[in-house]
């Protein structure tokens, strides 16, 4: 029965993790991620705000939406990504690249981490969840 309730309580744990991040994803759409796209490059970002909306947003369905505009948004910072080399003063033949971000990049950049964990809290708890079904029917048997 402890261990029943130890599960039960880190699934709500991670509910509730999961429903404090798609309220910062849903901000970040909307007042971040949407106006910095293109109009006819918003689609994406658009459904996605509108599945946050809904109470289905714990569902494989939606994550593959927010795993979709997670790999849209990384291909758009990559456009606004600029690598230079930067010498070493002390060594002739030294020095690293360096990534510098557009303003536009660095933008959807900070935001798309927000994403990335509420895909990661998503997919955690949709895995906990069906473990715990398929023990159960494990048990069952």
């Amino acid at each position: 029965m402890i261990e029943d309730l130890s599960h039960r309580e880190f699934v709500l744990a991670l509910t509730a993790d999961a429903v404090i991040q798609a309220r910062i994803v849903r901000d970040q759409l909307f007042d971040i991620v949407i106006p910095e796209l293109a109009p006819h490059r918003r689609s994406l970002a658009v459904t996605v705000r509108r599945g946050l909306t809904a109470s289905t947003f714990l569902s494989e369905d939606f994550l593959d939406e927010l795993g979709a505009l997670i790999e849209f948004l990384r291909i758009e910072i990559e456009k606004g990504i600029e690598t230079i080399w930067v010498p070493d003063e002390y060594n002739v033949h030294g020095g690293h690249e360096q990534r510098i971000f557009d303003a536009h990049a660095r933008t959807l950049a900070v935001a798309v981490g927000h994403f990335i964990d509420l895909f990661e809290i998503i997919a955690e708890l949709i895995d906990s969840v069906e473990a715990e079904r398929l023990f159960e029917d494990l048990s069952g048997a």
